[in-house]
Order: structure tokens, then sequence, then C-alpha cells
């Protein structure tokens, strides 16, 4: 998200098909070098971001609010099954679920990034679909719309499906006059999905300012829209900012800058990395909110109503998984790394609030 302050530090389920995830990559051709170069010491074993996952309670309202704001099933919605690979990942023995693959522009590239939603049944799930978007935990989605968010707005009020939930620090209006540069919506099970307006270039248009999508981005020339509409980022709310940005940077290879002011109210991380299969960046952002200072956050089990989680690709699961553990990541995945769809995964939680994260090693 973006904040009143700024600083420098600026999505596996695998049902259905595994489509790639997004990035925010330069604008021009000659900054992509510099966008796709990353840290010498960034583990090798991470090949990048590849989905976003979102447990929902109603699978059909689920997709028809997303394909309004134009993902696109590639795969699904499935019959309900017990899926025994699946509830070793997430530890839900018994559990029956459905699940539908959607897929929308990237931003920053020809390969569509992937959401993956599911519902579960015939198991205990909580519904966190209330939370706020400050709260511990709670996460969001980016992604960036032609001209003015208005007209995004507009079309999700005639279908019934505009919900626009209070952002902490940022105005959220209905209604502004103008060009709307930013709008927050929420889906029917609480995700909270932040949109930025791309403006549309007349003639006689000067040509865009170079923009940087690494950990040398500033609020100046971060390069927050991507080179054209569609999915652009992941964040999720963090505890500790210090101790959050040690475990995306050791364990997962993210590129985030030293957090300016420690002391602010209101610290958002912006960290890159690659896209799995390409050489863009996009950015997962971890935020911090002063207000959040002594809680603890809601036991959120995997197979809840509006729990999420990113998805990782990587070369080698053993390696990972062992960094992850070295650096207090929890398991959740039943025995730790499994067989899992043709491949093999390992579902763990950040050693800081908890986010759910899942690796995957695709079969050879």
């Amino acid at each position: 998200m973006k904040h009143t302050r700024t600083f420098r530090s600026i999505a596996f389920p695998g049902l259905g098909v595994f489509l790639v995830a997004l990035v925010l990559t330069p604008a021009t051709p000659s900054l992509f070098a510099q966008s796709a170069s990353q840290p010498a010491d960034r583990p090798s074993d991470v090949l990048g971001l590849d989905l976003v996952g979102h447990q929902v309670s109603d699978l059909e309202r689920s997709i028809q609010f997303f394909e309004a704001i134009d993902f696109k099933v590639v795969d699904g919605p499935g019959a309900w099954t017990v899926d025994k690979e699946l509830n070793k990942l997430g530890n839900t023995p018994g559990a029956e679920s459905r699940t539908a693959t959607m897929s929308v522009q990237s931003s920053v590239s020809d390969v569509p990034f992937t959401l993956v939603l599911r519902q579960y049944r015939k198991v205990k799930r909580q519904d966190w679909s209330k939370l706020h978007s400050w709260d511990l935990l709670d996460s969001h989605i980016d992604m960036t719309v032609e001209g003015s968010v208005s007209t995004l707005l507009d079309k999700l009020e005639a279908k019934s499906l505009l919900v626009m939930p209070e952002i902490q620090g940022l105005p959220n209006p209905r209604q502004q006059e103008g060009f709307r540069r930013y709008a927050f919506l929420q889906d029917p099970d609480g995700l909270v999905i932040e949109n930025f307006g791309k403006p549309v270039a007349k003639p006689g248009d000067l040509p865009a300012r170079p923009t940087v999508s690494n950990s040398s981005a500033t609020a100046a020339n971060i390069d927050r829209l991507g080179k054209q509409t569609g999915f652009n980022h992941y964040a999720v709310n963090v505890m500790d900012p210090e101790k959050a940005r040690d475990f995306y940077v050791t364990v997962l290879g993210g590129d985030y800058p030293p957090i300016a002011d420690p002391g602010a109210k209101q610290i958002m991380q912006n960290g890159w990395y690659p896209q799995a299969k390409t050489q863009n960046n996009l950015r997962i952002e971890l935020v911090w909110f002063a207000l959040n200072k002594g809680k603890t956050p809601p036991p959120v089990q995997f197979q809840d109503i509006n729990a999420n989680y990113s998805g990782f690709q990587v070369s080698n699961i053993e390696t990972a998984y062992k960094r992850a553990k070295e650096h207090g990541a929890i398991t959740v995945s039943e025995g730790g790394i499994i067989n899992f769809h043709k491949g093999r995964a390992a579902l763990i939680r950040d050693s800081d609030v908890g986010s759910y994260i899942m690796l995957w090693q695709p079969a050879k």
C-alpha cells in the first residue's frame, strides 16, 4: 500500500494449472538489466514468487467477483473432494475442498499471475473476513488499472459488488472529483485489493520518467505501476519490521533496503523478488503499524475464510526448507516436505507474524 509516509524500503496450492505470478518491471528497456539484477548473496534455490492463494466461503461468489476485475478461470471450479495431498499440506485431515485457479494479466510481463481460490468443508473453519486492513496478519493484493480508478468503482457498483473498506492513514471515499489515482476494494471474504490508476498517454505527452524496480528505488522513482495493467504486488501486515525483513531476506531472498526510520508510526518495506520463471522483479510489502505494538496476531488456520498465502517456486526444496527452519519458520504441512501434485512442497509460517508460505518444487 502507498501510505502518507513512504520509506526507502518501498502468493501454492496446486490444484489446477500452475501459472506464474507478476512483478513490477521498469517502464523502459534501458532499465531492464537494472531491475533484473539481484543481490549476489540471494539464495540460489529460490526461483521466485509464483502465486497467491485465498481461502473463501463461497467459490462461485468469489469467482464472480474476481471475473469482474478481469481475472479469468483457467481450471475449475472443481467438485468437492478429499484431496489427501492437500490435506497433508494444510494439516487438515479428512477435509473436503473445492478449488478454482484464476489468472490475470501481469503488470510487467506476458506471463499471467495466478490466484488460487479454495473452499473447505467438513473441517472447523473460522471466519476472518471482518479483519481490518491494518490488523496483524491481514494481507492485500495490488492491481494496476487503466485510467482513473473511478471507472472500476462504477463498474463494480453497477454489479452490486462494490465494498470499500476503511484504510489506516488514507482516505477511501466512494466519490472523488477528477482523475482518481487509487482506491481500495474488498472481496466477499475480506481480501483487500489496492488499485492504482495508470494514466492514459495522450498525443504530445512527454515520455514517462525512468523508474526503478529494486531496493535502490525511492518514493520518487519507484516503479509502482509496471508497464501495463494487471497484478503488481502482495502484502502482509507484520509484528516486528526488522524480524520480518530478516526472514524474507535471508530465507526467501527478498531485496529490501534498510529501514529508513525505525521510529515511524508506520513502516512499509518494499522488497523485490523475481517472478518465477522470469527475470522480472515484483514486490512483497511488509507493512507495520505502530497501533499493533504489543498485540498478537489472530489464530488464523490455513483452511479458514480469508486465510491467504504466498507461493514460492524453488529448485531445491530440501535446502530452502532447511534454511527456513533454521530461521524460525513453523512447519504446517504434515511431516515437513511432502509429495504434492506431481512435485514436492512444504507449507510453513514465517517467524514473525506467522504468514503462510508455500515452498514448491515442480517435478523435473
